[in-house]
């Protein structure tokens, strides 16, 4: 039986740094401008939070584990396809992994395995599927978990805030002020705030062209992100942006045509040199809608739209309100979407039971055709196997195996199989928990009566377990994450006054 797939390894472009002493101290930016001639920051410049190694005797024959071996160095770009398709032949053997480490492995025992006779090549829904998880960062037991969810990070695909990294220079301010944008008639700027830009200057407009050529040049890079700094709220109020918004549209489309208008146009003057790469751009804040100035993007452009799915969001009003908005850019598009999601994680304060199995899955299944991938963002500690992963891990697992198996992948049994597996004698229990929580966590936070029936629920489940087995220590990380939502019950019986 062979498995086997495309397994090319990342080598990183130099220069790069290779530690944050590089960034520090400024070698990695100096070495940069050196190539460039110009005042740009470094691209990818926390590259080497993704480069991680794993002990040399990693997945050697017994009869060699004494000999001494260099550790493996590992990068999240590497292609995994040969891994993919052992971890694939596993899962149909009845292996799942939940989250990280051993507590959240489900592994069968087996007294022989039969071989297959199979010719079959399994390809997955996306290309991309990023998750903003970085192994050198996250450790060993969570990248292992991610491997073996099947994910993705190819290298030279740029998200989020692609003209920040160009601008955002004390060095970059002092020598063109008037690339920044103007407010209360001053141009601003300040090293730890988002600092915006003029978008009708076209000095600026020159320079992100050839920013964007030395990046496809130097670091052979394939989609390079032309998008503005966060935190956008205005458009520049000098003469040459002023009646450039669109104040009558909603808030979400009050910059498009403006924001648009200048992507597609750094898009039209790039493709002139470099016809298969890509300029990419979120669709986002407020200009989240599409522009109605342009009938149809440039070709080469793509748009990764924040937030077209918000599974957490999963009422049918809230799911169809994601709908029209993925339609109405693909209709502007010539290549398929990426979707951008927030997940909200425990280390940002989260504390509602926002379990919504049957909304992630149906909405991933929604997006299959029309989309690329997806660029999932967490917010997670340096411990993510246990800081939070009650909670955590559900988001991970039922997004990242949804992006395998088809339009009609089946979400409700996947979900059904999470509960029997995972929780063993508390199944049917937490499958009623979950399913309650499902259908009543966006009320819960001003409705005690629904946190205190969700917490009921929880506590048959734990009853059922013996709290020193598996399915009890599981239980109990669930536990920990549910404090926050007794100290939201407690708060809510209160008489304020």
């Amino acid at each position: 039986l062979v498995l086997i797939g495309e397994d090319t390894e990342f080598t990183p472009i130099e220069p790069w740094a290779k530690h944050n002493a590089e960034i520090v101290n400024g070698k990695a930016q100096a070495e940069w401008s050196k190539i460039t001639g110009a005042l740009w920051g470094v691209p990818n410049i926390l590259i080497y939070k993704s480069r991680f190694t794993v002990p040399g005797d990693t997945g050697r024959p017994t009869a060699l584990a004494g000999e001494k071996a260099a550790p493996l160095e590992m990068w999240d770009y590497d292609e995994r396809g040969s891994f993919n398709a052992v971890i694939g032949f596993l899962h149909r053997l009845g292996a799942r992994w939940y989250w990280p480490g051993e507590l959240g492995e489900v592994i069968p025992a087996m007294q022989s395995i039969t071989l297959p006779k199979i010719d079959e090549t399994v390809q997955p829904d996306f290309p991309q599927r990023r998750f903003s998880y970085h192994g050198g960062v996250h450790g060993r037991d969570t990248s292992m978990w991610f491997m073996r969810l099947g994910v993705r990070d190819p290298y030279g695909i740029q998200d989020a805030h692609g003209m920040d990294t160009m601008t955002n220079r004390e060095e970059v301010f002092a020598a063109h002020p008037e690339w920044f944008a103007m407010y209360g008639g001053k141009r601003r700027f300040d090293i730890k705030a988002n600092n915006h830009l003029c978008y009708g200057n076209e000095e600026l407009f020159q320079e992100t062209v050839r920013f964007v050529r030395a990046q496809f040049d130097h670091y052979q890079m394939s989609m390079v992100s032309v998008m503005p700094p966060d935190g956008y709220t205005a458009i520049c109020q000098c003469p040459l942006c002023q009646g450039k918004d669109s104040p009558e549209r909603d808030q979400r489309g009050l910059a498009s045509d403006y924001v648009w208008g200048f992507v597609n146009r750094v898009a039209k003057e790039v493709g002139k040199t470099h016809p298969d790469r890509k300029i990419l751009n979120c669709a986002y804040g407020i200009y989240t809608l599409p522009p109605l100035k342009i009938d149809k993007l440039e070709p080469n452009v793509v748009v990764s739209i924040v937030g077209a799915r918000v599974p957490r969001n999963n009422k049918p009003e809230q799911q169809e309100e994601y709908r029209q908005l993925r339609e109405s850019w693909v209709a502007k598009t010539h290549h398929p979407v990426i979707n951008f999601e927030n997940y909200p994680f425990v280390d940002r304060g989260w504390y509602l039971p926002a379990f919504t199995p049957h909304t992630m899955g149906e909405s991933v299944n929604a997006t299959k055709g029309i989309s690329q991938g997806e660029d999932i963002s967490l917010t997670v500690r340096q411990d993510p196997d246990t800081s939070g992963i009650g909670f955590n891990h559900f988001q991970v697992y039922f997004t990242a195996r949804m992006f395998w198996g088809g339009k009609h992948a089946d979400v409700d049994a996947m979900f059904r199989e999470y509960c029997r597996l995972f929780y063993g004698p508390a199944e049917d229990e937490m499958r009623t928990f979950f399913e309650y929580c499902e259908a009543n966590w966006q009320e819960m936070e001003k409705d005690k009566t629904k946190a205190d029936s969700a917490l009921e629920l929880f506590a048959k489940a734990k009853a059922k377990a013996d709290a020193a087995s598996v399915y009890g220590q599981r239980l109990a990380f669930m536990d920990d994450f549910l404090k926050g939502l007794r100290s939201k019950s407690q708060q809510l019986s209160q008489v304020r006054g």
